[in-house]
């Protein structure tokens, strides 16, 4: 699932004390937090970088010393920590609310098609053959009970599609359990907000990017109040193996990269992980995905490549105000 060195934060947050905001890398990318009481920012940023921590330790797919590399090594029942239990727990919730759309036991495609360490260390051009499993897992058979994790045999896991959004909802609770105060975080751009009084609110800007940061454009600002907002895209995280063109949202239905006409789609959710299943969903449905997200009623925006842009009736009654660059 993650990405990141160790520890999650190698500098530590950089906070600014007199706005309340924190900013560092961990999990293989950007975290940007704020808080409502700014008094309490420093403490704030310990407690999530080391919930971080504590997640890139328990789930990270590309570390040896993880907690889900090792129990993936010994297929069986293993007892797990509560947050490697957490995150398969969501993972699994995505899948059934998804119908299999989000599956969690792609991990074997993922590493088949070269996504198999740190995703600053996969070749951008690499002339290997993808050889994809036969067989496909069934993620049906995989389960957690209170702290048991069921792994079947062959079955490699991989929490990616969910994994730093339950990050952010972890994050979120963490702070406003223990220190009381609203706040806003942002884990690669799935961001959780709670707020701690009535007048809390929260401007969440919303991007696309065709690929280059240099020319990203600003499609919208959502002010939450309590909930979350996630984005999914395909414009990152590409490279080519075997002289097929790859990203890191599989579609388990074909083994292949997802495709359609979306290449950036955001939606808001009662949670980040809820959030972000939406919009994973969608880009793995492609062309069916608007219907999908009317029926399941997700106020979502969808973009493509060239920056068009629909809403859905959901997204439309929000109040979410759109445009400017940046």
């Amino acid at each position: 699932m993650t990405e990141a060195a160790h520890p999650a934060s190698a500098t530590g947050p950089e906070v600014d004390t007199a706005l309340g905001t924190a900013s560092w890398r961990a999990l293989g990318t950007y975290v940007h937090l704020r808080v409502a009481d700014p008094a309490v920012i420093s403490e704030a940023a310990v407690l999530a970088a080391d919930v971080l921590d504590e997640v890139d330790l328990a789930c990270s797919r590309f570390r040896d010393d993880s907690e889900l590399v090792r129990v993936s090594a010994r297929p069986g029942v293993h007892e797990v920590s509560p947050v490697l239990a957490g995150a398969v727990r969501v993972a699994l919730e995505a899948a059934r609310e998804t119908e299999g759309l989000l599956d969690p036991t792609v991990g074997s495609l993922l590493t088949a098609s070269g996504y198999d360490r740190t995703f600053a260390l996969v070749p951008g051009e690499d002339p290997t053959a993808v050889t994809l499993p036969r067989t496909r897992p069934d993620w049906r058979l995989v389960d957690v009970v209170d702290d048991r994790l069921v792994v079947p045999s062959g079955v490699s896991i991989d929490l990616g599609a969910t994994g730093k959004a339950y990050a952010a909802d972890l994050v979120a609770l963490t702070i406003a359990t223990r220190l009381g105060t609203g706040l806003v975080i942002s884990v690669g751009g799935d961001v959780r907000v709670i707020s701690s009084g009535t007048a809390d609110t929260w401007p969440v800007a919303i991007a696309h990017s065709p690929g280059d940061l240099a020319d990203d454009v600003l499609l919208a600002t959502a002010t939450l109040r309590d909930g979350g907002l996630a984005t999914s895209s395909v414009t990152a995280r590409r490279w080519t193996r075997g002289g097929r063109q790859w990203h890191h949202i599989i579609d388990p239905r074909t083994s292949r990269p997802a495709s359609g006409p979306w290449a950036t789609v955001t939606a808001l959710g009662h949670t980040c992980a809820a959030a972000n299943t939406a919009t994973t969903a969608a880009l793995v449905l492609g062309a069916a995905a608007y219907d999908w997200l009317v029926d399941h009623d997700v106020a979502a925006l969808l973009a493509t490549a060239e920056g068009d842009l629909v809403r859905t009736p959901a997204w439309e009654r929000s109040g979410v105000e759109e445009g400017g660059t940046r």
